[in-house]
């Protein structure tokens, strides 16, 4: 299969200036708290931003090593999602959080089979699920005696099947979950052809964030 090459959409100044706020915190502690329960042996890491999630875990004793095809963000190795250099089975986890959505939809099958070739069990995505959303966060004294957890949460949403994402040169989505033509269950549809999903996950407070542990079939 043969497909044009990505553009490099952001710069590395990118992922510097105003990129951490709180919802991407929040993003990142549900990629390292699912990692931690995974318990991998060794870990790839696809798209690697500024490196937060891949540093953090290596302080703490992961062995992991991260892969961007934009050398100037100083990966591990440099090469593109759809055409990985690496031998079959070569990681316990791969992980590619909030990055299969920079490639058009039509690749998006490459890349899975990429993903599913080079790990030995687990894949952990992210994908930008686009929704008009609502949540309500309750503390109250007690709370963690009733429910075994510092609050309650409330959330429920409306995918924004109405909307379409056009995609132009240097923007960074090509395609969205909950979009137009991408509705939820045609995203599951294609995880499916490669993997098991294991578990979904919604970060509190990052609706935006929708967080698949898939393991290989």
């Amino acid at each position: 299969m043969t497909y044009k090459k990505s553009a490099i959409q952001v710069g590395k100044e990118h992922y510097f200036k105003g990129y951490d706020k709180l919802e991407r915190f929040i993003s990142y502690f549900y990629q390292i708290d699912l990692v931690n329960k995974i318990k991998p042996k060794n870990i790839l890491e696809l798209g690697v931003g500024n490196k937060t999630v891949a540093n953090y875990l290596k302080q703490n004793g992961m062995k992991i090593e991260t892969c961007d095809f934009d050398k100037d963000l100083e990966p591990d190795h440099v090469a593109d999602i759809r055409n990985l250099p690496f031998k079959n089975n070569s990681y316990d986890l791969v992980m590619a959080c909030e990055v299969i959505e920079h490639i058009p939809w039509k690749d998006v099958d490459k890349a899975l089979n990429e993903l599913n070739r080079i790990s030995k069990k687990y894949v952990l995505i992210s994908i930008p699920y686009l929704s008009i959303s609502f949540e309500f966060i309750f503390r109250f004294p007690l709370i963690r005696k009733i429910f075994e957890k510092g609050f309650v949460d409330i959330f429920f949403r409306i995918p924004c099947f109405f909307k379409a994402i056009k995609f132009k040169e240097h923007e960074e989505h090509h395609w969205e979950m909950g979009a137009k033509n991408h509705s939820k269950r045609k995203v599951k549809r294609i995880l499916k052809k490669y993997f098991k999903i294991i578990k979904e996950v919604r970060p509190v407070l990052d609706g935006y964030h929708h967080f698949f542990i898939l393991e290989k079939l």
